[in-house]
């Protein structure tokens, strides 16, 4: 196909989804329109993979054609171009890193942040994140996305830039590592630096993003979790499906509004005063600290190919569950705001403390059709497998696809159980009650309405000895690390969810 035929074909695919979404807005699709659904989507998104293969090979050649038009210019032929983008886009990892050369104009103050962009986008294309699960590419395109985002106040492009600069930069790594295996070597710190490397570690800790406290190291970018994502999604769903935002800034505000009311007038008619119904809100959420202490034994500290490894999985699994807890049923004061616990509206299950199918009906009626098209529903494993027992069928027709092969460990969409409950995708949180009595089981509404906050950027600092507790003063032959960040998370709109309670 041409490209042309391509988004001609697009367009129609389009067109097709967005009519079956329309005329099954309050119900499951039929067998053939789901399985036609799938096809088209699938169609859809092999289509636009093509696309962008063909966008960034017509991007490499554009980048040929300059450095040719270099050569003919009179230029070195084995130097990179000496302007615009081509220029840095041939940096190798050396010349990526030396800000040294960033270019400034007074002409155009805005070109400085333009070159950081650039190099930090280019710096990423040639990074490697060493989280033992991680999927790089992935990695790359949620931190591409970030530097992208121009027109969001919440994030300052110029120091996300000069953060992954600066801490991904080979010197910075080397200084990062070296120091890290004085400290737990039980040296004190007295790392052998060079003075790339000593000036590189002195110029994370002057930026102005929260890099380092008093005897703490900024994370390198490329091993932090709240840069990129390493959430196993399993435990904790929110991150899969909810709305994340970053920040390089103390507070995050954001604009909601529940809806006003339209009208039809008569010629000549004034519009009525829909002001009553325009509640124009700000929700403001500051950043909260999470942090984890972890011993290590003196023996592991002794290769640190192993630690950074072994740090980068503990950490982003040990915030991964405070984080299923916290945004299930966190209360809000010194701690986010749980799902459950900020979506006030509860159906309660008929008779109380128990759980039958008609509840699920009363549950999905509840959710206002202003949120229905996009909701999920959020519950235990126990829970589910409840709904599975209404009857031998599975749940006369509760669930959508096949339930007698049981729920997907490892489903295709990121965090969902694969299956979809009364037509809306379910999502396993282990933070919710598994058991039955007066107790929040489930919960449905549109996860675009629960927003989770993160400051980019994570600290370490390294406990050279631990000593016993039953022993005071003597050692365990333990070193200590303590990590720390900030984010926060909340319910945008009550009305957009609604809890059961069985």
């Amino acid at each position: 196909m041409t490209r042309e035929e391509r988004v001609s074909r697009m367009q129609e695919l389009e067109r097709w989804i967005e009519e079956q979404n329309n005329e099954f807005t309050d119900e499951p699709f039929p067998p053939d329109i789901q399985e036609k659904w799938e096809a088209n989507n699938r169609e859809l998104s092999e289509h636009q993979l093509v696309l962008q293969e063909l966008e960034e090979r017509d991007a490499k050649l554009r980048i040929l054609a300059e450095r040719q038009q270099s050569r003919e210019a009179g230029s070195d032929p084995g130097r990179a171009p000496k302007h615009g983008p081509a220029r840095i886009s041939a940096m190798n990892e050396r010349e990526v890193y030396d800000l040294s050369s960033v270019r400034t104009s007074i002409f155009d103050p805005e070109s400085g942040i333009r070159e950081l962009r650039d190099r930090a986008t280019r710096a990423v294309e040639l990074a490697h994140f060493p989280h033992p699960s991680i999927n790089q590419e992935d990695a790359r395109a949620h931190v591409l996305k970030l530097l992208r985002r121009s027109d969001d106040e919440n994030v300052e492009l110029d120091a996300l830039a000069k953060r992954i600069l600066m801490t991904g930069s080979p010197a910075y790594k080397r200084a990062f590592a070296k120091t890290f295996n004085s400290l737990i070597r039980g040296l004190g710190g007295a790392a052998n630096l060079s003075q790339e490397e000593m000036r590189a570690m002195d110029a994370v800790r002057a930026l102005s993003v929260g890099t380092g406290s008093a005897g703490g190291f900024a994370v390198p970018y490329t091993l932090d979790p709240t840069l990129i994502p390493s959430s196993n999604w399993s435990v904790n769903p929110f991150r899969a499906v909810c709305r994340t935002e970053q920040i390089t800034g103390n507070e995050w505000r954001a604009v909601t509004q529940p809806g006003v009311t339209a009208e039809y007038a008569g010629e000549g008619t004034a519009a009525a005063d829909a002001s009553s119904g325009f509640a124009l809100t700000q929700p403001t959420l500051l950043m909260l600290r999470g942090d984890v202490f972890i011993p290590v034994s003196i023996e592991l500290t002794q290769d640190w190919g192993a630690v950074q490894s072994e740090l980068a999985q503990v950490i982003s699994d040990a915030k991964d569950d405070l984080e299923a807890s916290r945004f299930t049923t966190g209360s809000g004061t010194g701690m986010p705001m749980g799902l459950i616990t900020g979506a006030t509206a509860l159906v309660t299950a008929n008779p109380a403390s128990t759980f039958l199918i008609a509840d699920l009906y009363s549950l999905e009626e509840a959710v206002p059709p202003r949120f229905r098209p996009r909701s999920v529903v959020f519950g235990n494993r126990a829970i589910f497998n409840k709904v599975r027992q209404f009857d031998t069928a599975g749940g006369s027709g509760v669930w959508l696809n096949n339930l007698q092969v049981g729920m997907n460990n490892q489903p295709p969409t990121p965090g969902s159980l694969g299956w979809q409950i009364l037509g809306y995708p379910a999502y396993e949180d282990s933070a919710m009650a598994s058991t039955i009595g007066t107790t929040k089981i489930l919960a449905m509404g549109d996860p675009r309405y629960y927003c989770i906050v993160d400051r980019i950027g994570m600290d370490i600092e390294v406990i050279p000895h631990l000593f016993s507790s039953d022993n005071p003063g003597r050692p365990v032959g333990q070193r200590g690390f303590f990590a720390f960040w900030r984010n926060n998370a909340t319910v945008l709109h009550t009305n957009a969810f609604r809890v059961l309670v069985g």
